[in-house]
């Protein structure tokens, strides 16, 4: 057994016992942290292949990464205290697909891309983490273990997201009926669009391309916020639409 095959091993273990482990073995590389992730997804849903996709970058010139999403919720969504570790709110838009992208998908501009949307939906991600030492992890560790994902809440939308403004987009985050935080035009890349060609080329290299009906989120815009067993949490961006997901 190789080391990737080993880590694999443990996170699916720890997926299917509910449990968080100490990950000290070295993913080398991103290549590593993804072969990572199909073992672990395969092992979690055989035969399945993703429909929904996380995909992000802290900004402009750094790497975008990506991870397969095993739960997919619709809001307004509840979710089990017992079911997470922590619970990492970030508000997210992410694009539906209309069309297949299948191959060559790397080489396709954003406005090809563009042309195979369906909608764009305002989504909550609850971000969880397998590893007892998430906060000292290495970036591939994390990487490894889903990007930290846990589970995806998807809301309301638009088709016409082409009209978008998305430097002055409001992103706002509520807690319980309280407005926790707000922001304007805080996407990593100004456009969430710019992350679509390189997401379609990964998916394709990895799964044969996205197919209609197909996610993809895009990033944060609030960044993490912790919530708590008992929260109502509700992400909203005006003029797009809106997403709940209840902590039970």
């Amino acid at each position: 057994m190789t080391d990737t095959e080993a880590i694999a091993s443990r996170f699916a273990k720890a997926w299917s016992e509910h449990r968080q482990i100490d990950c000290t073995d070295a993913v080398h590389t991103a290549d590593d942290a993804y072969r990572i992730q199909d073992a672990v997804y395969a092992a979690r849903f055989p035969g399945e292949r993703p429909r929904a996709w996380k995909a992000g970058t802290s900004g402009p010139g750094a790497e975008i990464t990506a991870a397969p999403i095993g739960s997919v919720l619709r809001s307004p969504a509840a979710i089990s205290a017992n079911s997470f570790h922590m619970f990492g709110i970030e508000g997210e838009v992410a694009f539906r697909m209309r069309e297949d992208l299948p191959g060559k998908a790397r080489d396709w501009t954003p406005d090809q891309c563009a042309r195979a949307v369906d909608e764009l939906l305002v989504t909550i991600e609850i971000c969880d983490t397998r590893l007892a030492d998430w906060k000292s992890a290495a970036a591939l560790t994390k990487l490894a273990d889903f990007q930290l994902n846990g589970a995806l809440a998807v809301g309301s939308g638009t088709p016409s997201w082409r009209t978008i403004d998305f430097g002055t987009q409001r992103a706002e985050l509520w807690v319980n009926g309280t407005l926790k935080l707000a922001r304007v035009g805080t996407h990593p890349l100004g456009n969430p669009l710019a992350l679509l060609p390189w997401a379609a080329g990964h998916c394709d290299r990895r799964f044969g391309g996205l197919r209609a009906g197909d996610l993809v989120t895009t990033g944060s815009w609030t960044g993490m916020v912790f919530a708590k067993p008992g929260d109502m949490i509700e992400v909203r961006f005006p003029g797009i639409g809106e997403a709940s997901v209840r902590i039970g």
